[in-house]
C-alpha cells in the first residue's frame, strides 16, 4: 500500500496568494470609484447651481423696445437638484446730460472717475416665486438632473429712447431632492425696488447674477 502525498509549489501558492490579494483591492477599487465617487460623495456635496441671465433685442419702432429676459438654471453638480424659489429684476437706467468728477483716495485704495452718472433707475419688471420645495404650488416644480439647464423667457417692452441701459438680475434658490421638508423662503423688497429670495434654513443658499445691455439710440 503507497501513501501519496501531493505538495504544492512554493510559487503556486505565492501566486494564488497575488491573486487573492489582486482580487480583494480590485473590488476595494471598484467600491472607491462606483459606489463613494458615484454615490456616497456626491451624497454629501451641496447642491451646486449656475444661474445667469441675458437680454436681448426682438424688434424695435420708433416709440418701443421690446426685449427677451431670459434666465438659464444649470445644474453643475453631481445629484439631482430642485429650484426651491426663483426671480428676476429688471431696471431702466439713464445717464446724465453732464460728466462729473469723482475722486476718492484711501491709504489702500484710489478711485478716479469722469464720466456721466447715473441720473435715474427704475424699474420695469420684478418676479419671484416660491416653487414646490419651498412650499409653492404643485405644478410649479423645476427638478434638474446633473449637467441638465432650465430656461425661462420673458419678454418686455419698454418706450423708445426712456433709458440708455437695461440692468437685469436673476436669483434662484437650489436644493438637492434628498432633501426632505419645505425650504422656508422669504420674498423681500430691496433697496432699489426689486426682489430678493432670503432662506431661512442653514446650509441653503442664494445663487444670483446681473447682465447688463445697451439700448440703441
Amino acid at each position: 500500500m503507497y501513501n501519496v502525498r501531493l505538495l504544492e509549489d512554493r510559487w503556486a501558492t505565492l501566486r494564488h496568494v497575488v491573486e487573492a490579494v489582486a482580487i480583494v483591492c480590485a473590488g476595494a477599487w471598484a467600491f472607491y470609484t462606483f459606489i463613494y465617487q458615484e454615490k456616497i460623495k456626491p451624497a454629501g456635496e451641496a447642491a451646486a447651481l449656475n444661474v445667469s441671465i441675458s437680454v436681448t433685442s426682438l424688434a424695435r419702432s420708433r416709440t418701443r423696445d421690446i426685449l427677451n429676459v431670459t434666465s438659464v438654471f444649470h445644474n453643475t453638480g453631481r445629484t439631482e437638484i430642485e429650484i426651491a424659489a426663483d426671480g428676476f429684476n429688471v431696471w431702466g437706467e439713464r445717464y446724465a446730460a453732464h460728466e462729473a468728477i469723482q475722486s476718492r483716495e484711501k491709504p489702500d485704495r484710489r478711485n478716479f472717475t469722469d464720466a456721466l452718472p447715473i441720473g435715474s433707475r427704475r424699474l420695469i419688471r420684478a418676479f419671484a416665486e416660491l416653487r414646490v420645495a419651498a412650499g409653492g404650488p404643485v405644478a410649479s416644480n423645476i427638478i434638474l438632473e446633473p449637467d441638465e439647464s432650465e430656461t425661462i423667457p420673458d419678454v418686455i417692452a419698454v418706450p423708445r429712447g426712456e433709458y440708455d441701459l437695461i440692468v437685469a438680475q436673476v436669483v434662484a434658490i437650489p436644493v438637492k431632492t434628498s432633501v426632505s421638508g419645505k425650504i422656508k423662503v422669504a420674498i423681500v423688497k430691496n433697496r432699489v425696488g426689486g426682489y430678493w429670495l432670503v432662506p431661512a434654513d442653514s446650509g441653503v443658499a442664494e445663487d444670483d447674477n446681473n447682465t447688463n445691455f445697451a439700448l440703441p439710440p
